[in-house]
């Protein structure tokens, strides 16, 4: 290509999008490609990233993809923040139609100022890239939530639900319908904060009329009105937001099948739906509330957001009220007659005697009948600090190597009675953590099947409560966990959750990318717990084998002819007298040496 003497990046009397290739300096043109493409460059074959740049946005990282356009992680220049950055598809952005949604999305969502509704700092476009700036929400979805513990704990669904709720009435005020619902659309800013996202399919009230006909939405949650080319206001959307709760809370939507028309004529022919039926465990309190939001008549849901809020609410204490008090069983109802009173009075004497008297014998021969439990009795509570300090040996004994060992202390600490909360179960956390170290995972799974309940409701704990048992959730469905994990997991004792699933990843599934990622999140965590901070040198020979490991994947990942392949071996060989985790490392290396070698007649 030619080699013209111009700026690195410049626009020609045609409109072509040329850059330089950072190798060779090759002049490319890049005007038909999406941007943050990785391309590689036709003189050099070097790889590199194309259009990071769009006015004074610069992209760093792709967020996701949806119908109309892209997101990306991108930072404003002028004002040096971080925010998303969403980019029309080309073929949208031709349309004027579509542009036009865009400006539309922007100027709904910039007017709906609210702490659950997403902010919208500008709109423009450049090189005919047509593109949206918002605020940045990072830690991720509730569909991708859903998609790590498959169901989502009753209180904390009941909180989403609550929240958006929320945000969608402040919408109201503005006279706005969502009218897309669901999982996806709903983001968290942190464990207990979560934003409604895209109003791409947002209408004002007022011209509802016009768009009567388009069915717009996802299948799984739309309402029946809209199907039956019925009008729609707000209501549409409490039953949308019912039908993603209901998802959370059962593990699946409430209508599953092949196609939309599918959904469709379920919806409409059907029985109303109960979550109930599909989750008989959530209390009666919130199956009303779910139920009710999916009535397939308008005027049988909440009429207002205030109200639906207000149940939400009710629903969720009530949640809370239960996990605060032990279970009582209900009164049993009990006819007597006057004989039968008497008889009972006497009986019940008579065994008052006997009784008292062999607790007296039972007294005074304690110490020689149960030693043991005298022994206990007379011992006090375990401090916190006491059970710090017999935590962190613990790890110490595990930082050497000698994961049996340190097992069998934590086994101990997690088998004492007088051990208090949260240190009982760090215990068991880390027991299971030498199992998968050992290479047992099902006893790592079984120990953490044992983490069901959370030990504490009260505000100051129950975030530390609750992390306990999504952790052991997410290890005990006995799947690779995704890397983007590490985005829900962000205080210093999260730190462990990391180490927890890169090791399950890379000893237990032999998936070193996904381990070697959540290790290497492990090990640059900036605060964590001191005797977090012992692991570290047990977790960085993983995260540097990585370190080796990841360019080369790339590299043969961008390869595009088998000399390009070829080419990466040289390195794949110095990589191999580097590596020193073990060999599952050096096994996944073998593996990408294989796929580097050109075989003959290839």
């Amino acid at each position: 290509m030619e080699q013209p003497d111009e700026a690195a990046t410049t626009e020609s009397q045609d409109a072509r999008v040329l850059e330089r290739c950072p190798a060779c300096r090759t002049m490319m043109d890049v005007t038909e490609i999406v941007p943050f493409t990785e391309v590689n460059c036709p003189n050099c074959g070097e790889p590199t990233r194309v259009r990071v740049k769009v006015n004074h946005f610069v992209i760093s990282g792709l967020l996701g993809e949806g119908g109309m356009g892209s997101v990306f992680r991108a930072t404003d220049t002028k004002l040096n923040r971080q925010v998303a950055l969403k980019i029309l598809k080309k073929e949208c952005s031709a349309n004027a139609e579509e542009r036009e949604k865009l400006a539309i999305e922007a100027r709904l969502t910039a007017s709906v100022n609210h702490p659950h509704v997403v902010k919208v700092f500008d709109f423009g476009q450049d090189h005919n890239e047509f593109y949206i700036a918002m605020e940045l929400v990072e830690k991720g979805s509730l569909d991708h939530l859903m998609a790590i513990q498959r169901r989502v704990g009753e209180a904390q669904a009941l909180e989403v639900g609550m929240q958006i709720a929320m945000g969608l009435n402040a919408a109201l005020e503005k006279g706005l319908i969502h009218r897309d619902i669901k999982p996806g659309n709903i983001l968290f800013a942190d464990a207990h904060t979560t934003k409604l996202v895209d109003f791409g399919l947002a209408i004002v009230m007022d011209e509802e009329a016009s768009v009567r006909g388009e069915i717009w939405g996802t299948p799984y949650y739309i309402a029946p009105e809209k199907l039956d080319n019925q009008p729609e206001d707000y209501r549409s959307d409490i039953y949308s937001l019912g039908g993603t709760l209901f998802h959370a809370l059962a593990g699946r939507p409430p209508y599953e099948a092949e196609s939309a028309s599918m959904v469709a004529l379920k919806q409409l022919k059907s029985q109303a739906v109960s979550l109930q039926a599909f989750a008989p465990d959530v209390s009666s309190e919130t199956a009303y509330v779910i139920n009710r939001m999916m009535a397939k008549h308008p005027d049988e849901r909440y009429q207002s957001y205030d109200e639906l809020v207000s149940h939400l609410g009710y629903a969720r204490e009530k949640v809370l009220e239960r996990t605060r008090k032990p279970y009582q069983p209900k009164q049993r109802v009990v006819m007597e007659t006057e004989e039968t009173r008497k008889f009972t009075a006497l009986l019940s004497i008579g065994l008052l005697v006997v009784i008292l008297l062999l607790g007296l014998g039972v007294f005074l021969m304690r110490d020689r009948i149960f030693p043991e439990q005298a022994a206990a009795a007379s011992a006090r509570l375990m401090s916190p600090e006491a059970a710090d300090e017999q935590l962190t040996r613990a790890v110490q004994t595990a930082a050497t190597g000698d994961f049996e060992g340190a097992r069998r202390e934590f086994d101990q600490l997690a088998g004492e009675t007088n051990v208090p909360q949260p240190q009982k179960n760090w215990a068991i956390f880390n027991a299971a953590l030498m199992s998968i170290l050992l290479g047992e995972a099902e006893d790592a799974v079984t120990r953490l099947r044992g983490v069901t309940e959370v030990y504490s409701t009260d505000d100051k704990q129950l975030r530390l409560a609750s992390f306990f048992v999504d952790v052991a959730r997410t290890v005990a469905a006995d799947e690779v966990i995704s890397p983007t994990v590490r985005n829900l997991y962000d205080t210093p004792e999260d730190a462990f959750a990391l180490l927890l699933f890169g090791f399950w990843n890379w000893e237990v599934k032999a998936d070193i990318a996904d381990g070697g990622e959540i290790l290497t999140s492990f090990v640059r965590a900036k605060a964590r717990p001191d005797w977090v901070e012992l692991y570290e040198p047990l977790a960085k020979p993983y995260a540097d084998d990585w370190r080796v490991i990841a360019p080369l994947e790339r590299s043969l990942t961008a390869a595009k002819t088998p000399a390009d392949r070829e080419r990466v071996l040289p390195r794949i060989k110095e990589a191999e007298g580097k590596l020193t985790s073990g060999s599952k490392a050096a096994k996944y290396l073998e593996g990408l040496r294989n796929s580097a070698t050109v075989k003959p007649g290839s």
